[in-house]
């Protein structure tokens, strides 16, 4: 059967570029089809413009303690809008790299509207009915909104609306502890506003290593942070423009007030209104799409990659996996999703990184040895700029292999890659002895931890042997 196209790719995010990109390399004749904005969530209202944010929240915070390094500074005031504006001048920047434009100069077709299936290898968008060979479905995910009663009573806020504040909250409410809630609340702690972040577990940072909790929880409350942990959100209203949420916790009921509130909660999938039972495209109980380690779908033409998934929700895995979905359509060489070393940045202050296996889930894959925890108060560069907390963790396997590492910083995210290529290249924990760091950096901390391993492993009678020996 002749097709209009080799691939048709539904959403224009980091998974659907990388794909349309990835097309366009090897001279596939593809389609890509976006209802909205090119660059996805991550670039619209993610990862890009709460960056720039934080980095804004962090100089006001530098400011607020200069007097520490003996400089005497006031800080006049915030002006909110002028800093969202900022951040949209850096997605503007970032989005003309990966515009409409610079894809169909590559090659690529790009179709405006919603993306709707009528079979395996058929699509309707943009008043047309489109056929391929096969369908990369790439649509991402979008905010929870929990079933709280009362909630449509106020306006909420969620990560794509709450760039449009053009004035700082006094109080702001935060639902949820993730990566999200965590980001936004510190930051807008930094800028002024009395935060409180509710969230039903009992601790936060719950699929990091658990020597992270108590790091970050005492920073935030030493910050104001009001943390409601294993709370229970059972209502919300609105009295005269004041929001109030009544939360449970061991079966006592409390009530927060605020003047914003930020729900944080989750992501559903964009996977409503795509027609895939048209498709026959299997979903799982949260209505991701199910696929295979090599993207496919249970419908051999049809691929899925991204947060559509409902895996790993970062824009470098919804790339990743892209890589992979077009390699196995295009190409005779079929590969499969390894992720076994999966990096991941949550930006608090201090960052908390992390890539590989965390202990929990090495014991839990019975590959667990020991680990060694190295305090930053060990990195001199750490001692200079007085953010002494925080920690390297290296979890390791048999033959003291490197199987995951946890990092909370200031630098955190600058410094995973080095313990992501260790994993990935299999090596020991003490090979990072053997490494030129230069001083001082925070790097230097991956040398302390190799150099505690060693010290470590030797034993008495090898001490003795060398003084008989050699001394």
């Amino acid at each position: 059967m002749k097709y209009d196209y080799h691939v048709i790719i539904i959403g224009a995010g980091g998974a659907g570029l990388s794909a349309a990109s990835g097309c366009a390399m090897l001279g596939a004749r593809a389609v890509l089809i976006e209802k909205d904005k090119f660059g996805g969530e991550c670039l619209t209202s993610g990862c890009v413009p709460s960056k720039a944010l934080i980095n804004g929240a962090r100089i006001v915070s530098a400011l607020r303690s200069c007097g520490e390094y003996g400089i005497t500074a006031k800080l006049e005031s915030v002006d909110l809008e002028k800093m969202m504006r900022h951040g949209d001048s850096a997605v503007d920047l970032i989005a003309s790299r990966d515009s409409r434009e610079k894809f169909e100069k590559m090659g690529v077709e790009v179709v405006s509207g919603e993306a709707v299936f009528e079979g395996p290898h058929a699509v309707r968008a943009g008043g047309r009915l489109l056929t391929g060979k096969y369908i990369v479905v790439a649509s991402g995910s979008k905010p929870i909104v929990p079933p709280v009663p009362g909630l449509e009573s106020v306006e909420y806020l969620t990560n794509e609306t709450i760039f449009g504040l053009k004035k700082l909250p006094r109080r702001l409410i935060v639902f949820g502890g993730g990566p999200i809630g965590l980001e936004f609340g510190q930051t807008f702690g930094y800028l002024g506003s009395e935060v409180a972040i509710v969230d039903m577990l009992p601790h936060l940072f719950s699929k990091d290593d658990p020597e992270v909790a108590p790091v970050l929880e005492k920073r935030l409350q030493s910050e104001g942070i009001r943390l409601f942990l294993s709370s229970r959100i059972l209502a919300v209203g609105n009295k005269a423009g004041v929001i109030s949420v009544t939360i449970e916790k061991d079966g006592a009921k409390a009530e927060i007030q605020g003047d914003a509130l930020l729900v944080a909660l989750g992501r559903v999938p964009h996977a409503k209104g795509l027609g895939l039972e048209k498709a026959g495209v299997a979903l799982d109980p949260r209505g991701y799409i199910k696929t295979g380690p090599d993207m496919r779908t249970n419908v051999s033409s049809i691929y899925a990659c991204g947060d559509i998934t409902g895996r790993f929700q970062f824009s470098h895995m919804a790339g990743y996996e892209a890589g992979l979905a077009v390699r196995n359509m295009l190409l005779p060489f079929p590969a499969k999703a390894d992720y076994s070393n999966v990096p991941w940045v949550t930006y608090t202050s201090p960052e908390v990184a992390h890539t590989g296996l965390t202990e929990p889930a090495a014991r839990a894959a019975g590959v667990f040895d020991r680990s060694v925890i190295t305090n930053m108060e060990l990195s001199d560069r750490a001692v200079l700029e007085f953010r002494r907390e925080g920690f390297l963790k290296l979890v390791l396997g048999r033959g003291g292999r490197i199987l995951g590492a946890t990092i909370v910083c200031e630098n955190a995210g600058e410094m995973i890659a080095l313990a992501s290529l260790a994993v990935e290249r299999k090596m020991k924990g003490t090979a990072f002895y053997r490494m030129i760091m230069p001083y001082p950096t925070d790097s230097e901390i991956y040398r302390a931890a190799s150099k505690e391993l060693l010290k470590n492993s030797f034993k008495p009678w090898m001490k003795m042997l060398v003084r008989k020996l050699f001394l």
